[in-house]
């Protein structure tokens, strides 16, 4: 497929604010494609140049992109600058001053061919690769060719892509509900693809697999190590008791649970990944976890599940995490390695040496588990306790709190008790500290607009407008506004932090009452850790939305806790969590 062509799918979908349109848009975009174009498509429609888990990026400062627009156009780099302050979208200022410019590049224009979808791409990548001496100017170089090469419409996409900008609002799920319909006329063989993903965390993959081999294909893709498997989660209840009731085995393990950070390692002899919980690749910053593990698990290979936590070995005692935060840097390792040690509290396993372990059931995990890890000061198994009597889980969860850890997680020992990746089921509850207040729990937000500031908070935002995941619809629907818990810092600060997510108009995947349209928009991005007092019924929230009531849900007193940087989106509560904390 020509770039050109591709441009207008773009165009059609940045104008859309349907997402139903969205779909119908890439389901006939995939028809028009070949098996090694359909995955590059995909990476490119959600802003990447592959699976998210690959340590890769672009690397293109803004100054960067500008300087390649100047190589392109033969205008000045102040004078490309001004451009950009004046118009603000640098895509709009790469299309307009190479238009400008065209008689000076006509020429050079006679000597390369229109490009293909691939061939962007394959620039992109080109870029992303460059490093060592000489690498900005290979990268500025290859930009300015690819600016060259394309349409107005193409540079101003192949600009924006390049600065970081492409604002389409489309998420994983939009990619493989179009998937579907594409290839099978409606969205009933999504969850087969969804299940694929889950266990690759590669879009790309599972579109290439579709287009060459069928959905029998896609149904014999298998997890591998170095690619993430989607974690599962745990659900939530309102009441100890119903612990009992949801999970249907006599005995019930109880876990530590711990406010750390979610990491799935892979091990292949000595060769270790880290994966952190939104799939991105974390190897680099915790390389006193990787000897840990080259010593300590006695297996070749092995896919593991655990938390990593902040720990004083003098006081033997966790962190919290905005402490183990401190770890997740780019610079200063070395010296933060020393400055916050860790431990990595291990709960499940998933794979050793070529087998699969999550078709069988929990406790047959947990037995492999103990029989794969030698524990030590710096890697150990999460403790529980297992037992049908639910005084002594409640005992358990005491020695946790007094152990200032989050709670526990209650797990089924039935035979079907899998591992589900991506999944939130009631094989797993999570019971915390939080549950004894007012409300149930903390909820994790998507921030999806803002209010403008009036009085002391002018020039910032007065409120934020947040909102819940519907992964049915794969909509983000509303669910409170958010102006109290922030810090004064924090808060002349918002519309810095916010600003790489801002849009013009209402994203797509985003449902918001007419009554609560904000001041900003924001596409989903970032995710916030909220408490309230009460669920409540709300005529002006989305959420859980009853038509026949003309009604949704809402939370009553937000405050806002703290922000959720390793979760995404699509990670934050659902609307059925939401519903469930309502109905108690």
């Amino acid at each position: 497929m020509k770039f050109e062509t591709f441009t207008k799918t773009l165009e059609k979908l940045e104008n859309t604010s349907s997402q139903n349109e969205m779909v119908d848009i890439l389901a006939e975009t995939f028809k028009n494609l070949c098996d090694d174009e359909i995955g590059e498509v995909c990476y490119l429609v959600l802003g990447e140049i592959g699976p998210g888990y690959e340590d890769v990026n672009l690397g293109l400062s803004e100054k960067t992109v500008q300087s390649a627009i100047s190589l392109a156009s033969g205008y000045d780099k102040a004078h490309v600058g001004e451009e950009i302050r004046n118009i603000g979208d640098i895509g709009e200022v790469a299309s307009k001053m190479l238009k400008d410019s065209e008689k000076k590049f006509k020429r050079l224009l006679e000597e390369h061919k229109e490009p293909s979808v691939n061939d962007i791409y394959n620039g992109f990548r080109k870029i992303a690769f460059a490093s060592g001496k000489g690498s900005q100017k290979v990268k500025t170089e290859t930009l300015a060719s690819m600016l060259l090469d394309a349409d107005d419409m193409g540079r101003r996409y192949i600009a924006r892509y390049a600065n970081g900008k492409m604002r389409l609002g489309i998420g994983d799920m939009t990619v493989l509900n179009s998937l579907s319909v594409s290839f099978f006329g409606s969205k009933k063989e999504k969850k087969e693809l969804e299940h694929a993903y889950n266990i690759s965390s590669d879009i790309g993959l599972i579109a290439r697999t579709l287009s060459s081999s069928g959905l029998r294909g896609v149904k014999e893709i298998k997890i591998s190590l170095n690619r993430p498997i989607k974690a599962m989660l745990a659900q939530r209840v309102s009441e100890f008791q119903d612990i009992k009731e949801k999970i249907k085995s006599r005995d019930i393990a109880a876990e530590e649970k711990f406010d750390g950070e979610r990491i799935q390692a892979h091990k292949d002899g000595n060769n270790i990944k880290l994966f952190s919980r939104r799939l991105t690749d974390i190897t680099d910053q915790f390389p006193d976890l990787i000897e840990h593990i080259q010593k300590y698990v006695k297996v070749e290979k092995a896919i593991l599940d655990g938390e990593v936590m902040a720990y004083d070995f003098q006081e033997e005692l966790f962190g919290s995490f905005q402490i183990l935060m401190q770890r997740r840097r780019k610079y200063g390792i070395k010296e933060y390695r020393k400055k916050i040690p860790v431990r990595y509290m291990l709960f499940d396993v998933l794979y050793v040496d070529c087998e699969s372990f999550m078709h069988k059931s929990y406790p047959e995990r947990r037995k492999k588990l103990e029989t794969i890890v030698e524990g030590s000061k710096y890697i150990s198994l999460a403790n529980r306790r297992v037992s049908s009597d639910l005084d002594e889980i409640d005992d358990f969860f005491q020695e946790c709190i007094t152990k200032n850890l989050e709670g526990i997680v209650c797990k089924s020992c039935a035979e079907d008790s899998y591992y589900k990746a991506g999944g939130r089921e009631w094989t797993w509850i999570k019971w915390k500290k939080e549950y004894l207040s007012e409300l149930s729990d903390t909820l994790d937000l998507v921030i999806v607009g803002a209010f403008a500031g009036r009085g002391r908070r002018s020039g910032t935002y007065g409120a934020l407008l947040c909102a819940a995941y519907n992964s049915d619809e794969d909509v983000f629907q509303t669910v409170c506004k958010l102006g109290t818990g922030f810090s004064d810092e924090q808060l002349a600060n918002l519309p810095k932090t916010l600003e790489d997510a801002k849009v013009d108009k209402s994203p797509a995947r985003v449902t918001v009452a007419k009554e609560m349209s904000p001041d900003f928009w924001f596409t989903p991005k970032y995710v916030v850790e909220v408490l309230g007092s009460e669920i409540t019924k709300s005529p002006v929230h989305t959420c859980n939305w009853n038509k026949s009531e003309k009604q949704g849900l809402a939370l009553r007193f937000p405050r806002f806790i703290r922000w959720r940087e390793e979760k995404s989106p699509e990670q934050a509560t659902s609307s059925n969590e939401i519903l469930q904390m309502y109905k108690g």
